[in-house]
């Protein structure tokens, strides 16, 4: 039984080893988005990220919202390489 749990261990090893990279460059995304209306006004909020197995990452925030006194914009935006 030994003899076996080592074969197997042996053959396994490496693909864990060769695999978790793989996994550690995997591209990842996200994305969220809110919005809302009603008789005093509406807005809205969304929020992007995203990051890829070369090292570049990314950021966007975006905030609106308008009623009776007015209305407001704001932008948040990162990027790196």
């Amino acid at each position: 039984m030994t003899v076996r749990r080592i074969l197997v261990a042996g053959i396994a090893a490496p693909a864990l080893v060769l695999a978790a990279p793989a996994v550690a460059m995997a591209d990842t995304d996200y994305e969220a988005e809110q919005s809302a209306a009603g008789p005093n006004g509406a807005w809205s909020h969304s929020v992007e990220s995203s990051a890829d197995g070369d090292g570049d990452a990314s950021y966007e925030e975006t905030k609106t919202k308008a009623g009776p006194h007015g209305a407001f914009s704001s932008s948040v935006e990162s990027e790196a390489d």
